[in-house]
């Protein structure tokens, strides 16, 4: 998917931050992977590569960087599931996970999910083992939590599983291994001067969550109520009830069943997204651990539907396809213009010099650091154009409720874009403004 993502420019919008934190990284500056609110595992792999090979585009970097450890994550998934379903459903858990929809998605879009799948893959597979791998699983667990927040579900979860299991010594064990990885990001944040903060991340999301709502309860239940759709959208549309019926069939009875690993982390996740924000790719990253429920959901239900005809079972086949058909369809959102646009606004534009611009993407492009990954309203955009620094803003049109009047009265004018861009095909979506 990485390849068609290109007319897309390849990124979300906090793909932006993840490039820029690790394009400062190999320009001489280790505290920018601790600058804003993302953990810095994903930018430090991005700037890995572009350190091997630095004539590579970023972008690419980013896509390479998370699209890699995801693909490999098939191979822990397909064990685990092998391990504690058997083979046909590993069979179906492998596939099930290879053409879903947003587990290609998020790391075509440079996203961190690519390497938490890996690694949250590789934490289950460590502790379902005869003789669990307790170190070995902490410390998985202690990386992805400096790639996502809610890789500390994982240690907790750990922790109980083999506590549970009358493993007191391997619980301590994956504990301490796991918070000694993890602590390498308060550390980071402290030593580069943002303070000490367990995840910047999590607090962000806290307030413009419940703690910026005017009634936490009521943000907590809206958020709650609309979690079940975003799940159903985050792990597919006929994957999500086959893992609710998996869940139902095999759920874990006692403590010490290794089917706990799997189910508990996103269990512990969904209680906290409502003080959040709720969102499909909130449930992306732990979810990966509930594709053996689906596959083994899937597995047990080609008998029982071969009985009943032998068209049933192609038909549950071409369900699963289709469930997931966006993944093959392309994307009808062309960027190229926001990328296009910041190149050419970073070569007019001295060192010291602004650009007001509601397009994260045009902001990274024009060599500025990225906003917070929150919607840029007006106000935002008034107070960055205000600034004497500003010449330039660049609007979406349709985008953001700000009348050209007010740029006006701030002494700006409509400027035709540059000749190069006059032909692209988003060419007129775009509003520039110069002073």
């Amino acid at each position: 998917s990485c390849g068609s993502q290109q007319r897309r420019c390849g990124s979300g919008r906090d793909g932006i931050a993840y490039l820029w934190m690790a394009q400062q990284w190999t320009e001489g500056d280790p505290t920018a992977l601790f600058a804003t609110v993302f953990h810095p595992l994903y930018p430090t792999l991005i700037g890995t590569l572009l350190w091997l090979a630095p004539g590579l585009d970023v972008v690419i970097a980013g896509q390479l960087a998370s699209a890699i450890p995801a693909a490999i994550a098939v191979l822990p998934l397909w064990w685990l599931t092998r391990r504690l379903f058997g083979e046909q459903a590993a069979l179906w858990t492998g596939l099930i996970y290879a053409i879903g929809s947003w587990f290609v998605q998020h790391p075509a879009d440079c996203m961190s999910e690519g390497p938490f799948y890996l690694l949250a893959a590789v934490w289950a597979l460590g502790l379902t083992a005869e003789r669990p791998r307790t170190q070995l699983s902490g410390l998985a667990a202690g990386l992805a939590f400096l790639a996502r927040p809610e890789a500390a579900a994982l240690i907790a979860t750990g922790a109980l599983f083999l506590f549970a299991s009358g493993r007191r010594t391997g619980a301590l064990l994956h504990t301490v291994s796991g918070l000694a990885v993890s602590l390498l990001q308060p550390l980071g944040s402290s030593i580069s001067g943002r303070g000490f903060s367990l995840t910047p991340k999590a607090a962000f999301n806290w307030d413009v969550g419940a703690g910026g709502a005017d009634r936490a309860w009521s943000w907590y239940c809206k958020q709650g109520l609309q979690l079940p759709g975003d799940a159903w959208e985050g792990l597919g549309y006929l994957v999500f009830p086959l893992a609710i019926a998996g869940i139902v069939r095999w759920r874990p009875r006692r403590l010490g069943d290794p089917r706990l690993l799997l189910l508990l982390p996103l269990a512990m996740q969904c209680v906290v997204v409502p003080l959040l924000k709720s969102h499909h790719r909130f449930v992306s990253g732990l979810g990966i651990l509930v594709l053996p429920f689906a596959g083994a959901a899937f597995a047990a239900a080609l008998p029982w539907l071969r009985q009943r005809g032998r068209a049933w079972p192609a038909l549950l086949v071409i369900a699963l396809f289709g469930s997931e058909a966006k993944l093959f369809v392309d994307w009808p959102v062309d960027r190229t213009i926001e990328r296009d646009l910041g190149r050419w606004l970073h070569q007019q534009r001295a060192p010291t010099e602004l650009v007001a611009s509601d397009m994260p993407r045009l902001l990274f492009f024009a060599g500025l650091p990225p906003p917070p990954p929150r919607r840029i309203g007006a106000a935002d955009l008034l107070e960055r154009a205000r600034d004497p620094r500003c010449h330039f803003v660049a609007l979406k049109r349709g985008r953001t409720a700000l009348a050209p009047a007010v740029l006006e009265d701030l002494g700006y004018a409509a400027r035709a874009l540059p000749t190069s861009l006059a032909q692209h095909p988003d060419h007129d979506r775009i509003m520039l403004y110069y002073r």
